[in-house]
């Protein structure tokens, strides 16, 4: 048995499991350097409150005053020693209409930030791959795509895409975590029965791999690596009983949660009233797809561009929608009045995508791997659309890489990255550079083997050094 590897159960199901090191070579247990790096992107839309959004002290390291209670980074504070807060990077393509490309700024925040390739005119969508798929084709095996997750309401054009297999060929996101799911354990296309055992009879997947989860029960693992099984088969049954009780699910997962099999319907996953719910449901998949080695790349794509929920949990009880609390009016068009206190209402949006954001580093975390985490071993970059909503900004770019790759980054900082005095520039700090650092701190090379020089059509070829351990 390979230290990362699958589980085979009935009607072909497979689960993942996590780094076990009592199964490697006794002369390779001792190898951090051998797990394997990560990239995943968690992407919001609308831009954010760039008065209340970056640290509060000077560049260089960052302290527990850097998350002051006033900043939306806040309830980041916790992992400041793991987190890179570069500062100055402005996008590229850019917007304004300063570079030829089709689409307005909302489009090529959206199809052009994982890209760095101009839109076409017609579809609007951009002119090559995105960096997840670009990822995936390197390190992944063979023929597995990037896993691309999205939560709430997805737009068919290029608000509703972030990934791309190519030119003009968007991957839509998937908002149902059950379908998502059963692509995860390998059910989506194969037997019937497996769905009938998996639902009607309320089984779980762990019953299907019973048999040998038993047979790797009896090998000789160590105390570290029992429990970090028993921690992934938990979060398994704690995921599939969310999604029965959720209505994800035809029949509830739990026997003692059946009265509740009704739930929510699959059509409503995209409601905004199921918006916080399916994200935490989402973000539960892609730790164990990543920890499980099932993908090395992934999206999770908060809605779509230009639109957005209503947020009206935890605390929240907005009357508009993210978009036009962006722009603190009460049309999309900004034909209508403005919203009294809209600024206080980005940076509470803000702060709550911060919280799920430490949701997702949690998961990562909590699987141990080689003497460091799971989380340790990859880049988790929050990213948004645009900077200043408003605006409809290309520049300073909020951006916050968690995890140092293995080493490549040099967390506990926060860095400008553009020689200019004004972070609000679009002269020598296109984010290509960071696509493109990001492309080689996973591991990828050229064709002809050596570093990734420059990724995407546009901005300047090269790594953002200053970034890097």
């Amino acid at each position: 048995m390979n230290r990362r590897t699958f589980l085979r159960g009935a009607c072909g199901v497979m689960l993942g499991l996590p780094f076990l090191e009592s199964l490697l070579p006794r002369d390779a247990k001792a190898d951090p350097a051998g797990a394997p790096r990560r990239f995943i992107a968690f992407f919001m839309c609308n831009g954010v409150n760039m008065a209340r959004f970056f640290p509060s002290t000077s560049y260089g390291a960052l302290t527990e005053a850097s998350f002051g209670a006033d900043r939306a980074i806040a309830p980041l504070v916790g992992y400041r020693d793991r987190l890179l807060i570069p500062r100055g990077i402005h996008m590229a393509p850019r917007g304004y209409g300063f570079d030829p490309t089709a689409g307005d700024d909302h489009m090529r925040g959206m199809g052009c930030k994982l890209t760095a390739q101009p839109l076409l005119e017609g579809s609007r969508y951009p002119d090559g791959i995105s960096l997840d798929q670009f990822i995936a084709n390197k390190i992944n095996p063979p023929g597995t795509p990037a896993l691309t997750l999205m939560v709430g309401a997805r737009t068919p054009t290029v608000h509703g895409h972030i990934s791309y297999k190519g030119s003009e060929q968007p991957v839509a996101g998937e908002n149902n975590p059950w379908l998502a799911y059963r692509d995860l354990i390998g059910v989506r296309d194969l037997e019937e029965e497996a769905l009938v055992r998996l639902t009607k009879r309320r089984e779980s997947v762990l019953d299907l791999v019973s048999a040998e989860y038993e047979a790797l029960l009896k090998k000789p693992l160590s105390k570290a690596d029992r429990d970090k099984l028993e921690m992934h088969f938990q979060t398994v049954r704690d995921l599939e009983v969310d999604m029965g009780n959720s209505g994800l699910i035809p029949r509830a997962l739990s026997p003692d949660r059946a009265a509740e099999i009704e739930g929510i319907d699959p059509d409503t996953v995209s409601f905004d009233a199921e918006f916080k719910k399916i994200g935490r449901m989402q973000m539960d998949i892609l730790a164990l797809a990543i920890a499980s080695g099932a993908t090395r790349s992934a999206t999770l794509q908060w809605g779509s561009g230009a639109a957005g929920p209503i947020f009206r949990w935890d605390g929240m009880s907005h009357t508009y929608n993210h978009h036009k609390l962006s722009h603190g009016n009460t049309k999309d068009d900004d034909s209508g009045e403005e919203v009294a206190g809209y600024e206080e209402m980005l940076y509470d949006i803000d702060r709550w995508y911060m919280g799920e954001y430490v949701y997702l580093l949690d998961r990562l975390a909590s699987y141990e791997e080689g003497g460091a985490t799971v989380l340790d071993n990859c880049a988790v970059v929050y990213m948004n659309e645009l900077s200043d909503g408003k605006r409809h900004d290309f520049r300073d770019l909020p951006y916050i890489i968690a995890g140092s790759c293995g080493g490549y980054f040099r967390t506990g900082q926060y860095i400008k990255v553009t020689a200019q005095s004004n972070t609000l520039n679009d002269r020598d700090a296109p984010h290509n550079k960071l696509l493109t650092t990001l492309a080689n701190a996973v591991g990828c090379t050229e064709d002809g083997g050596g570093p990734i020089e420059n990724f995407g059509s546009f901005g300047k070829p090269g790594e953002f050094d200053e970034l890097k351990a």
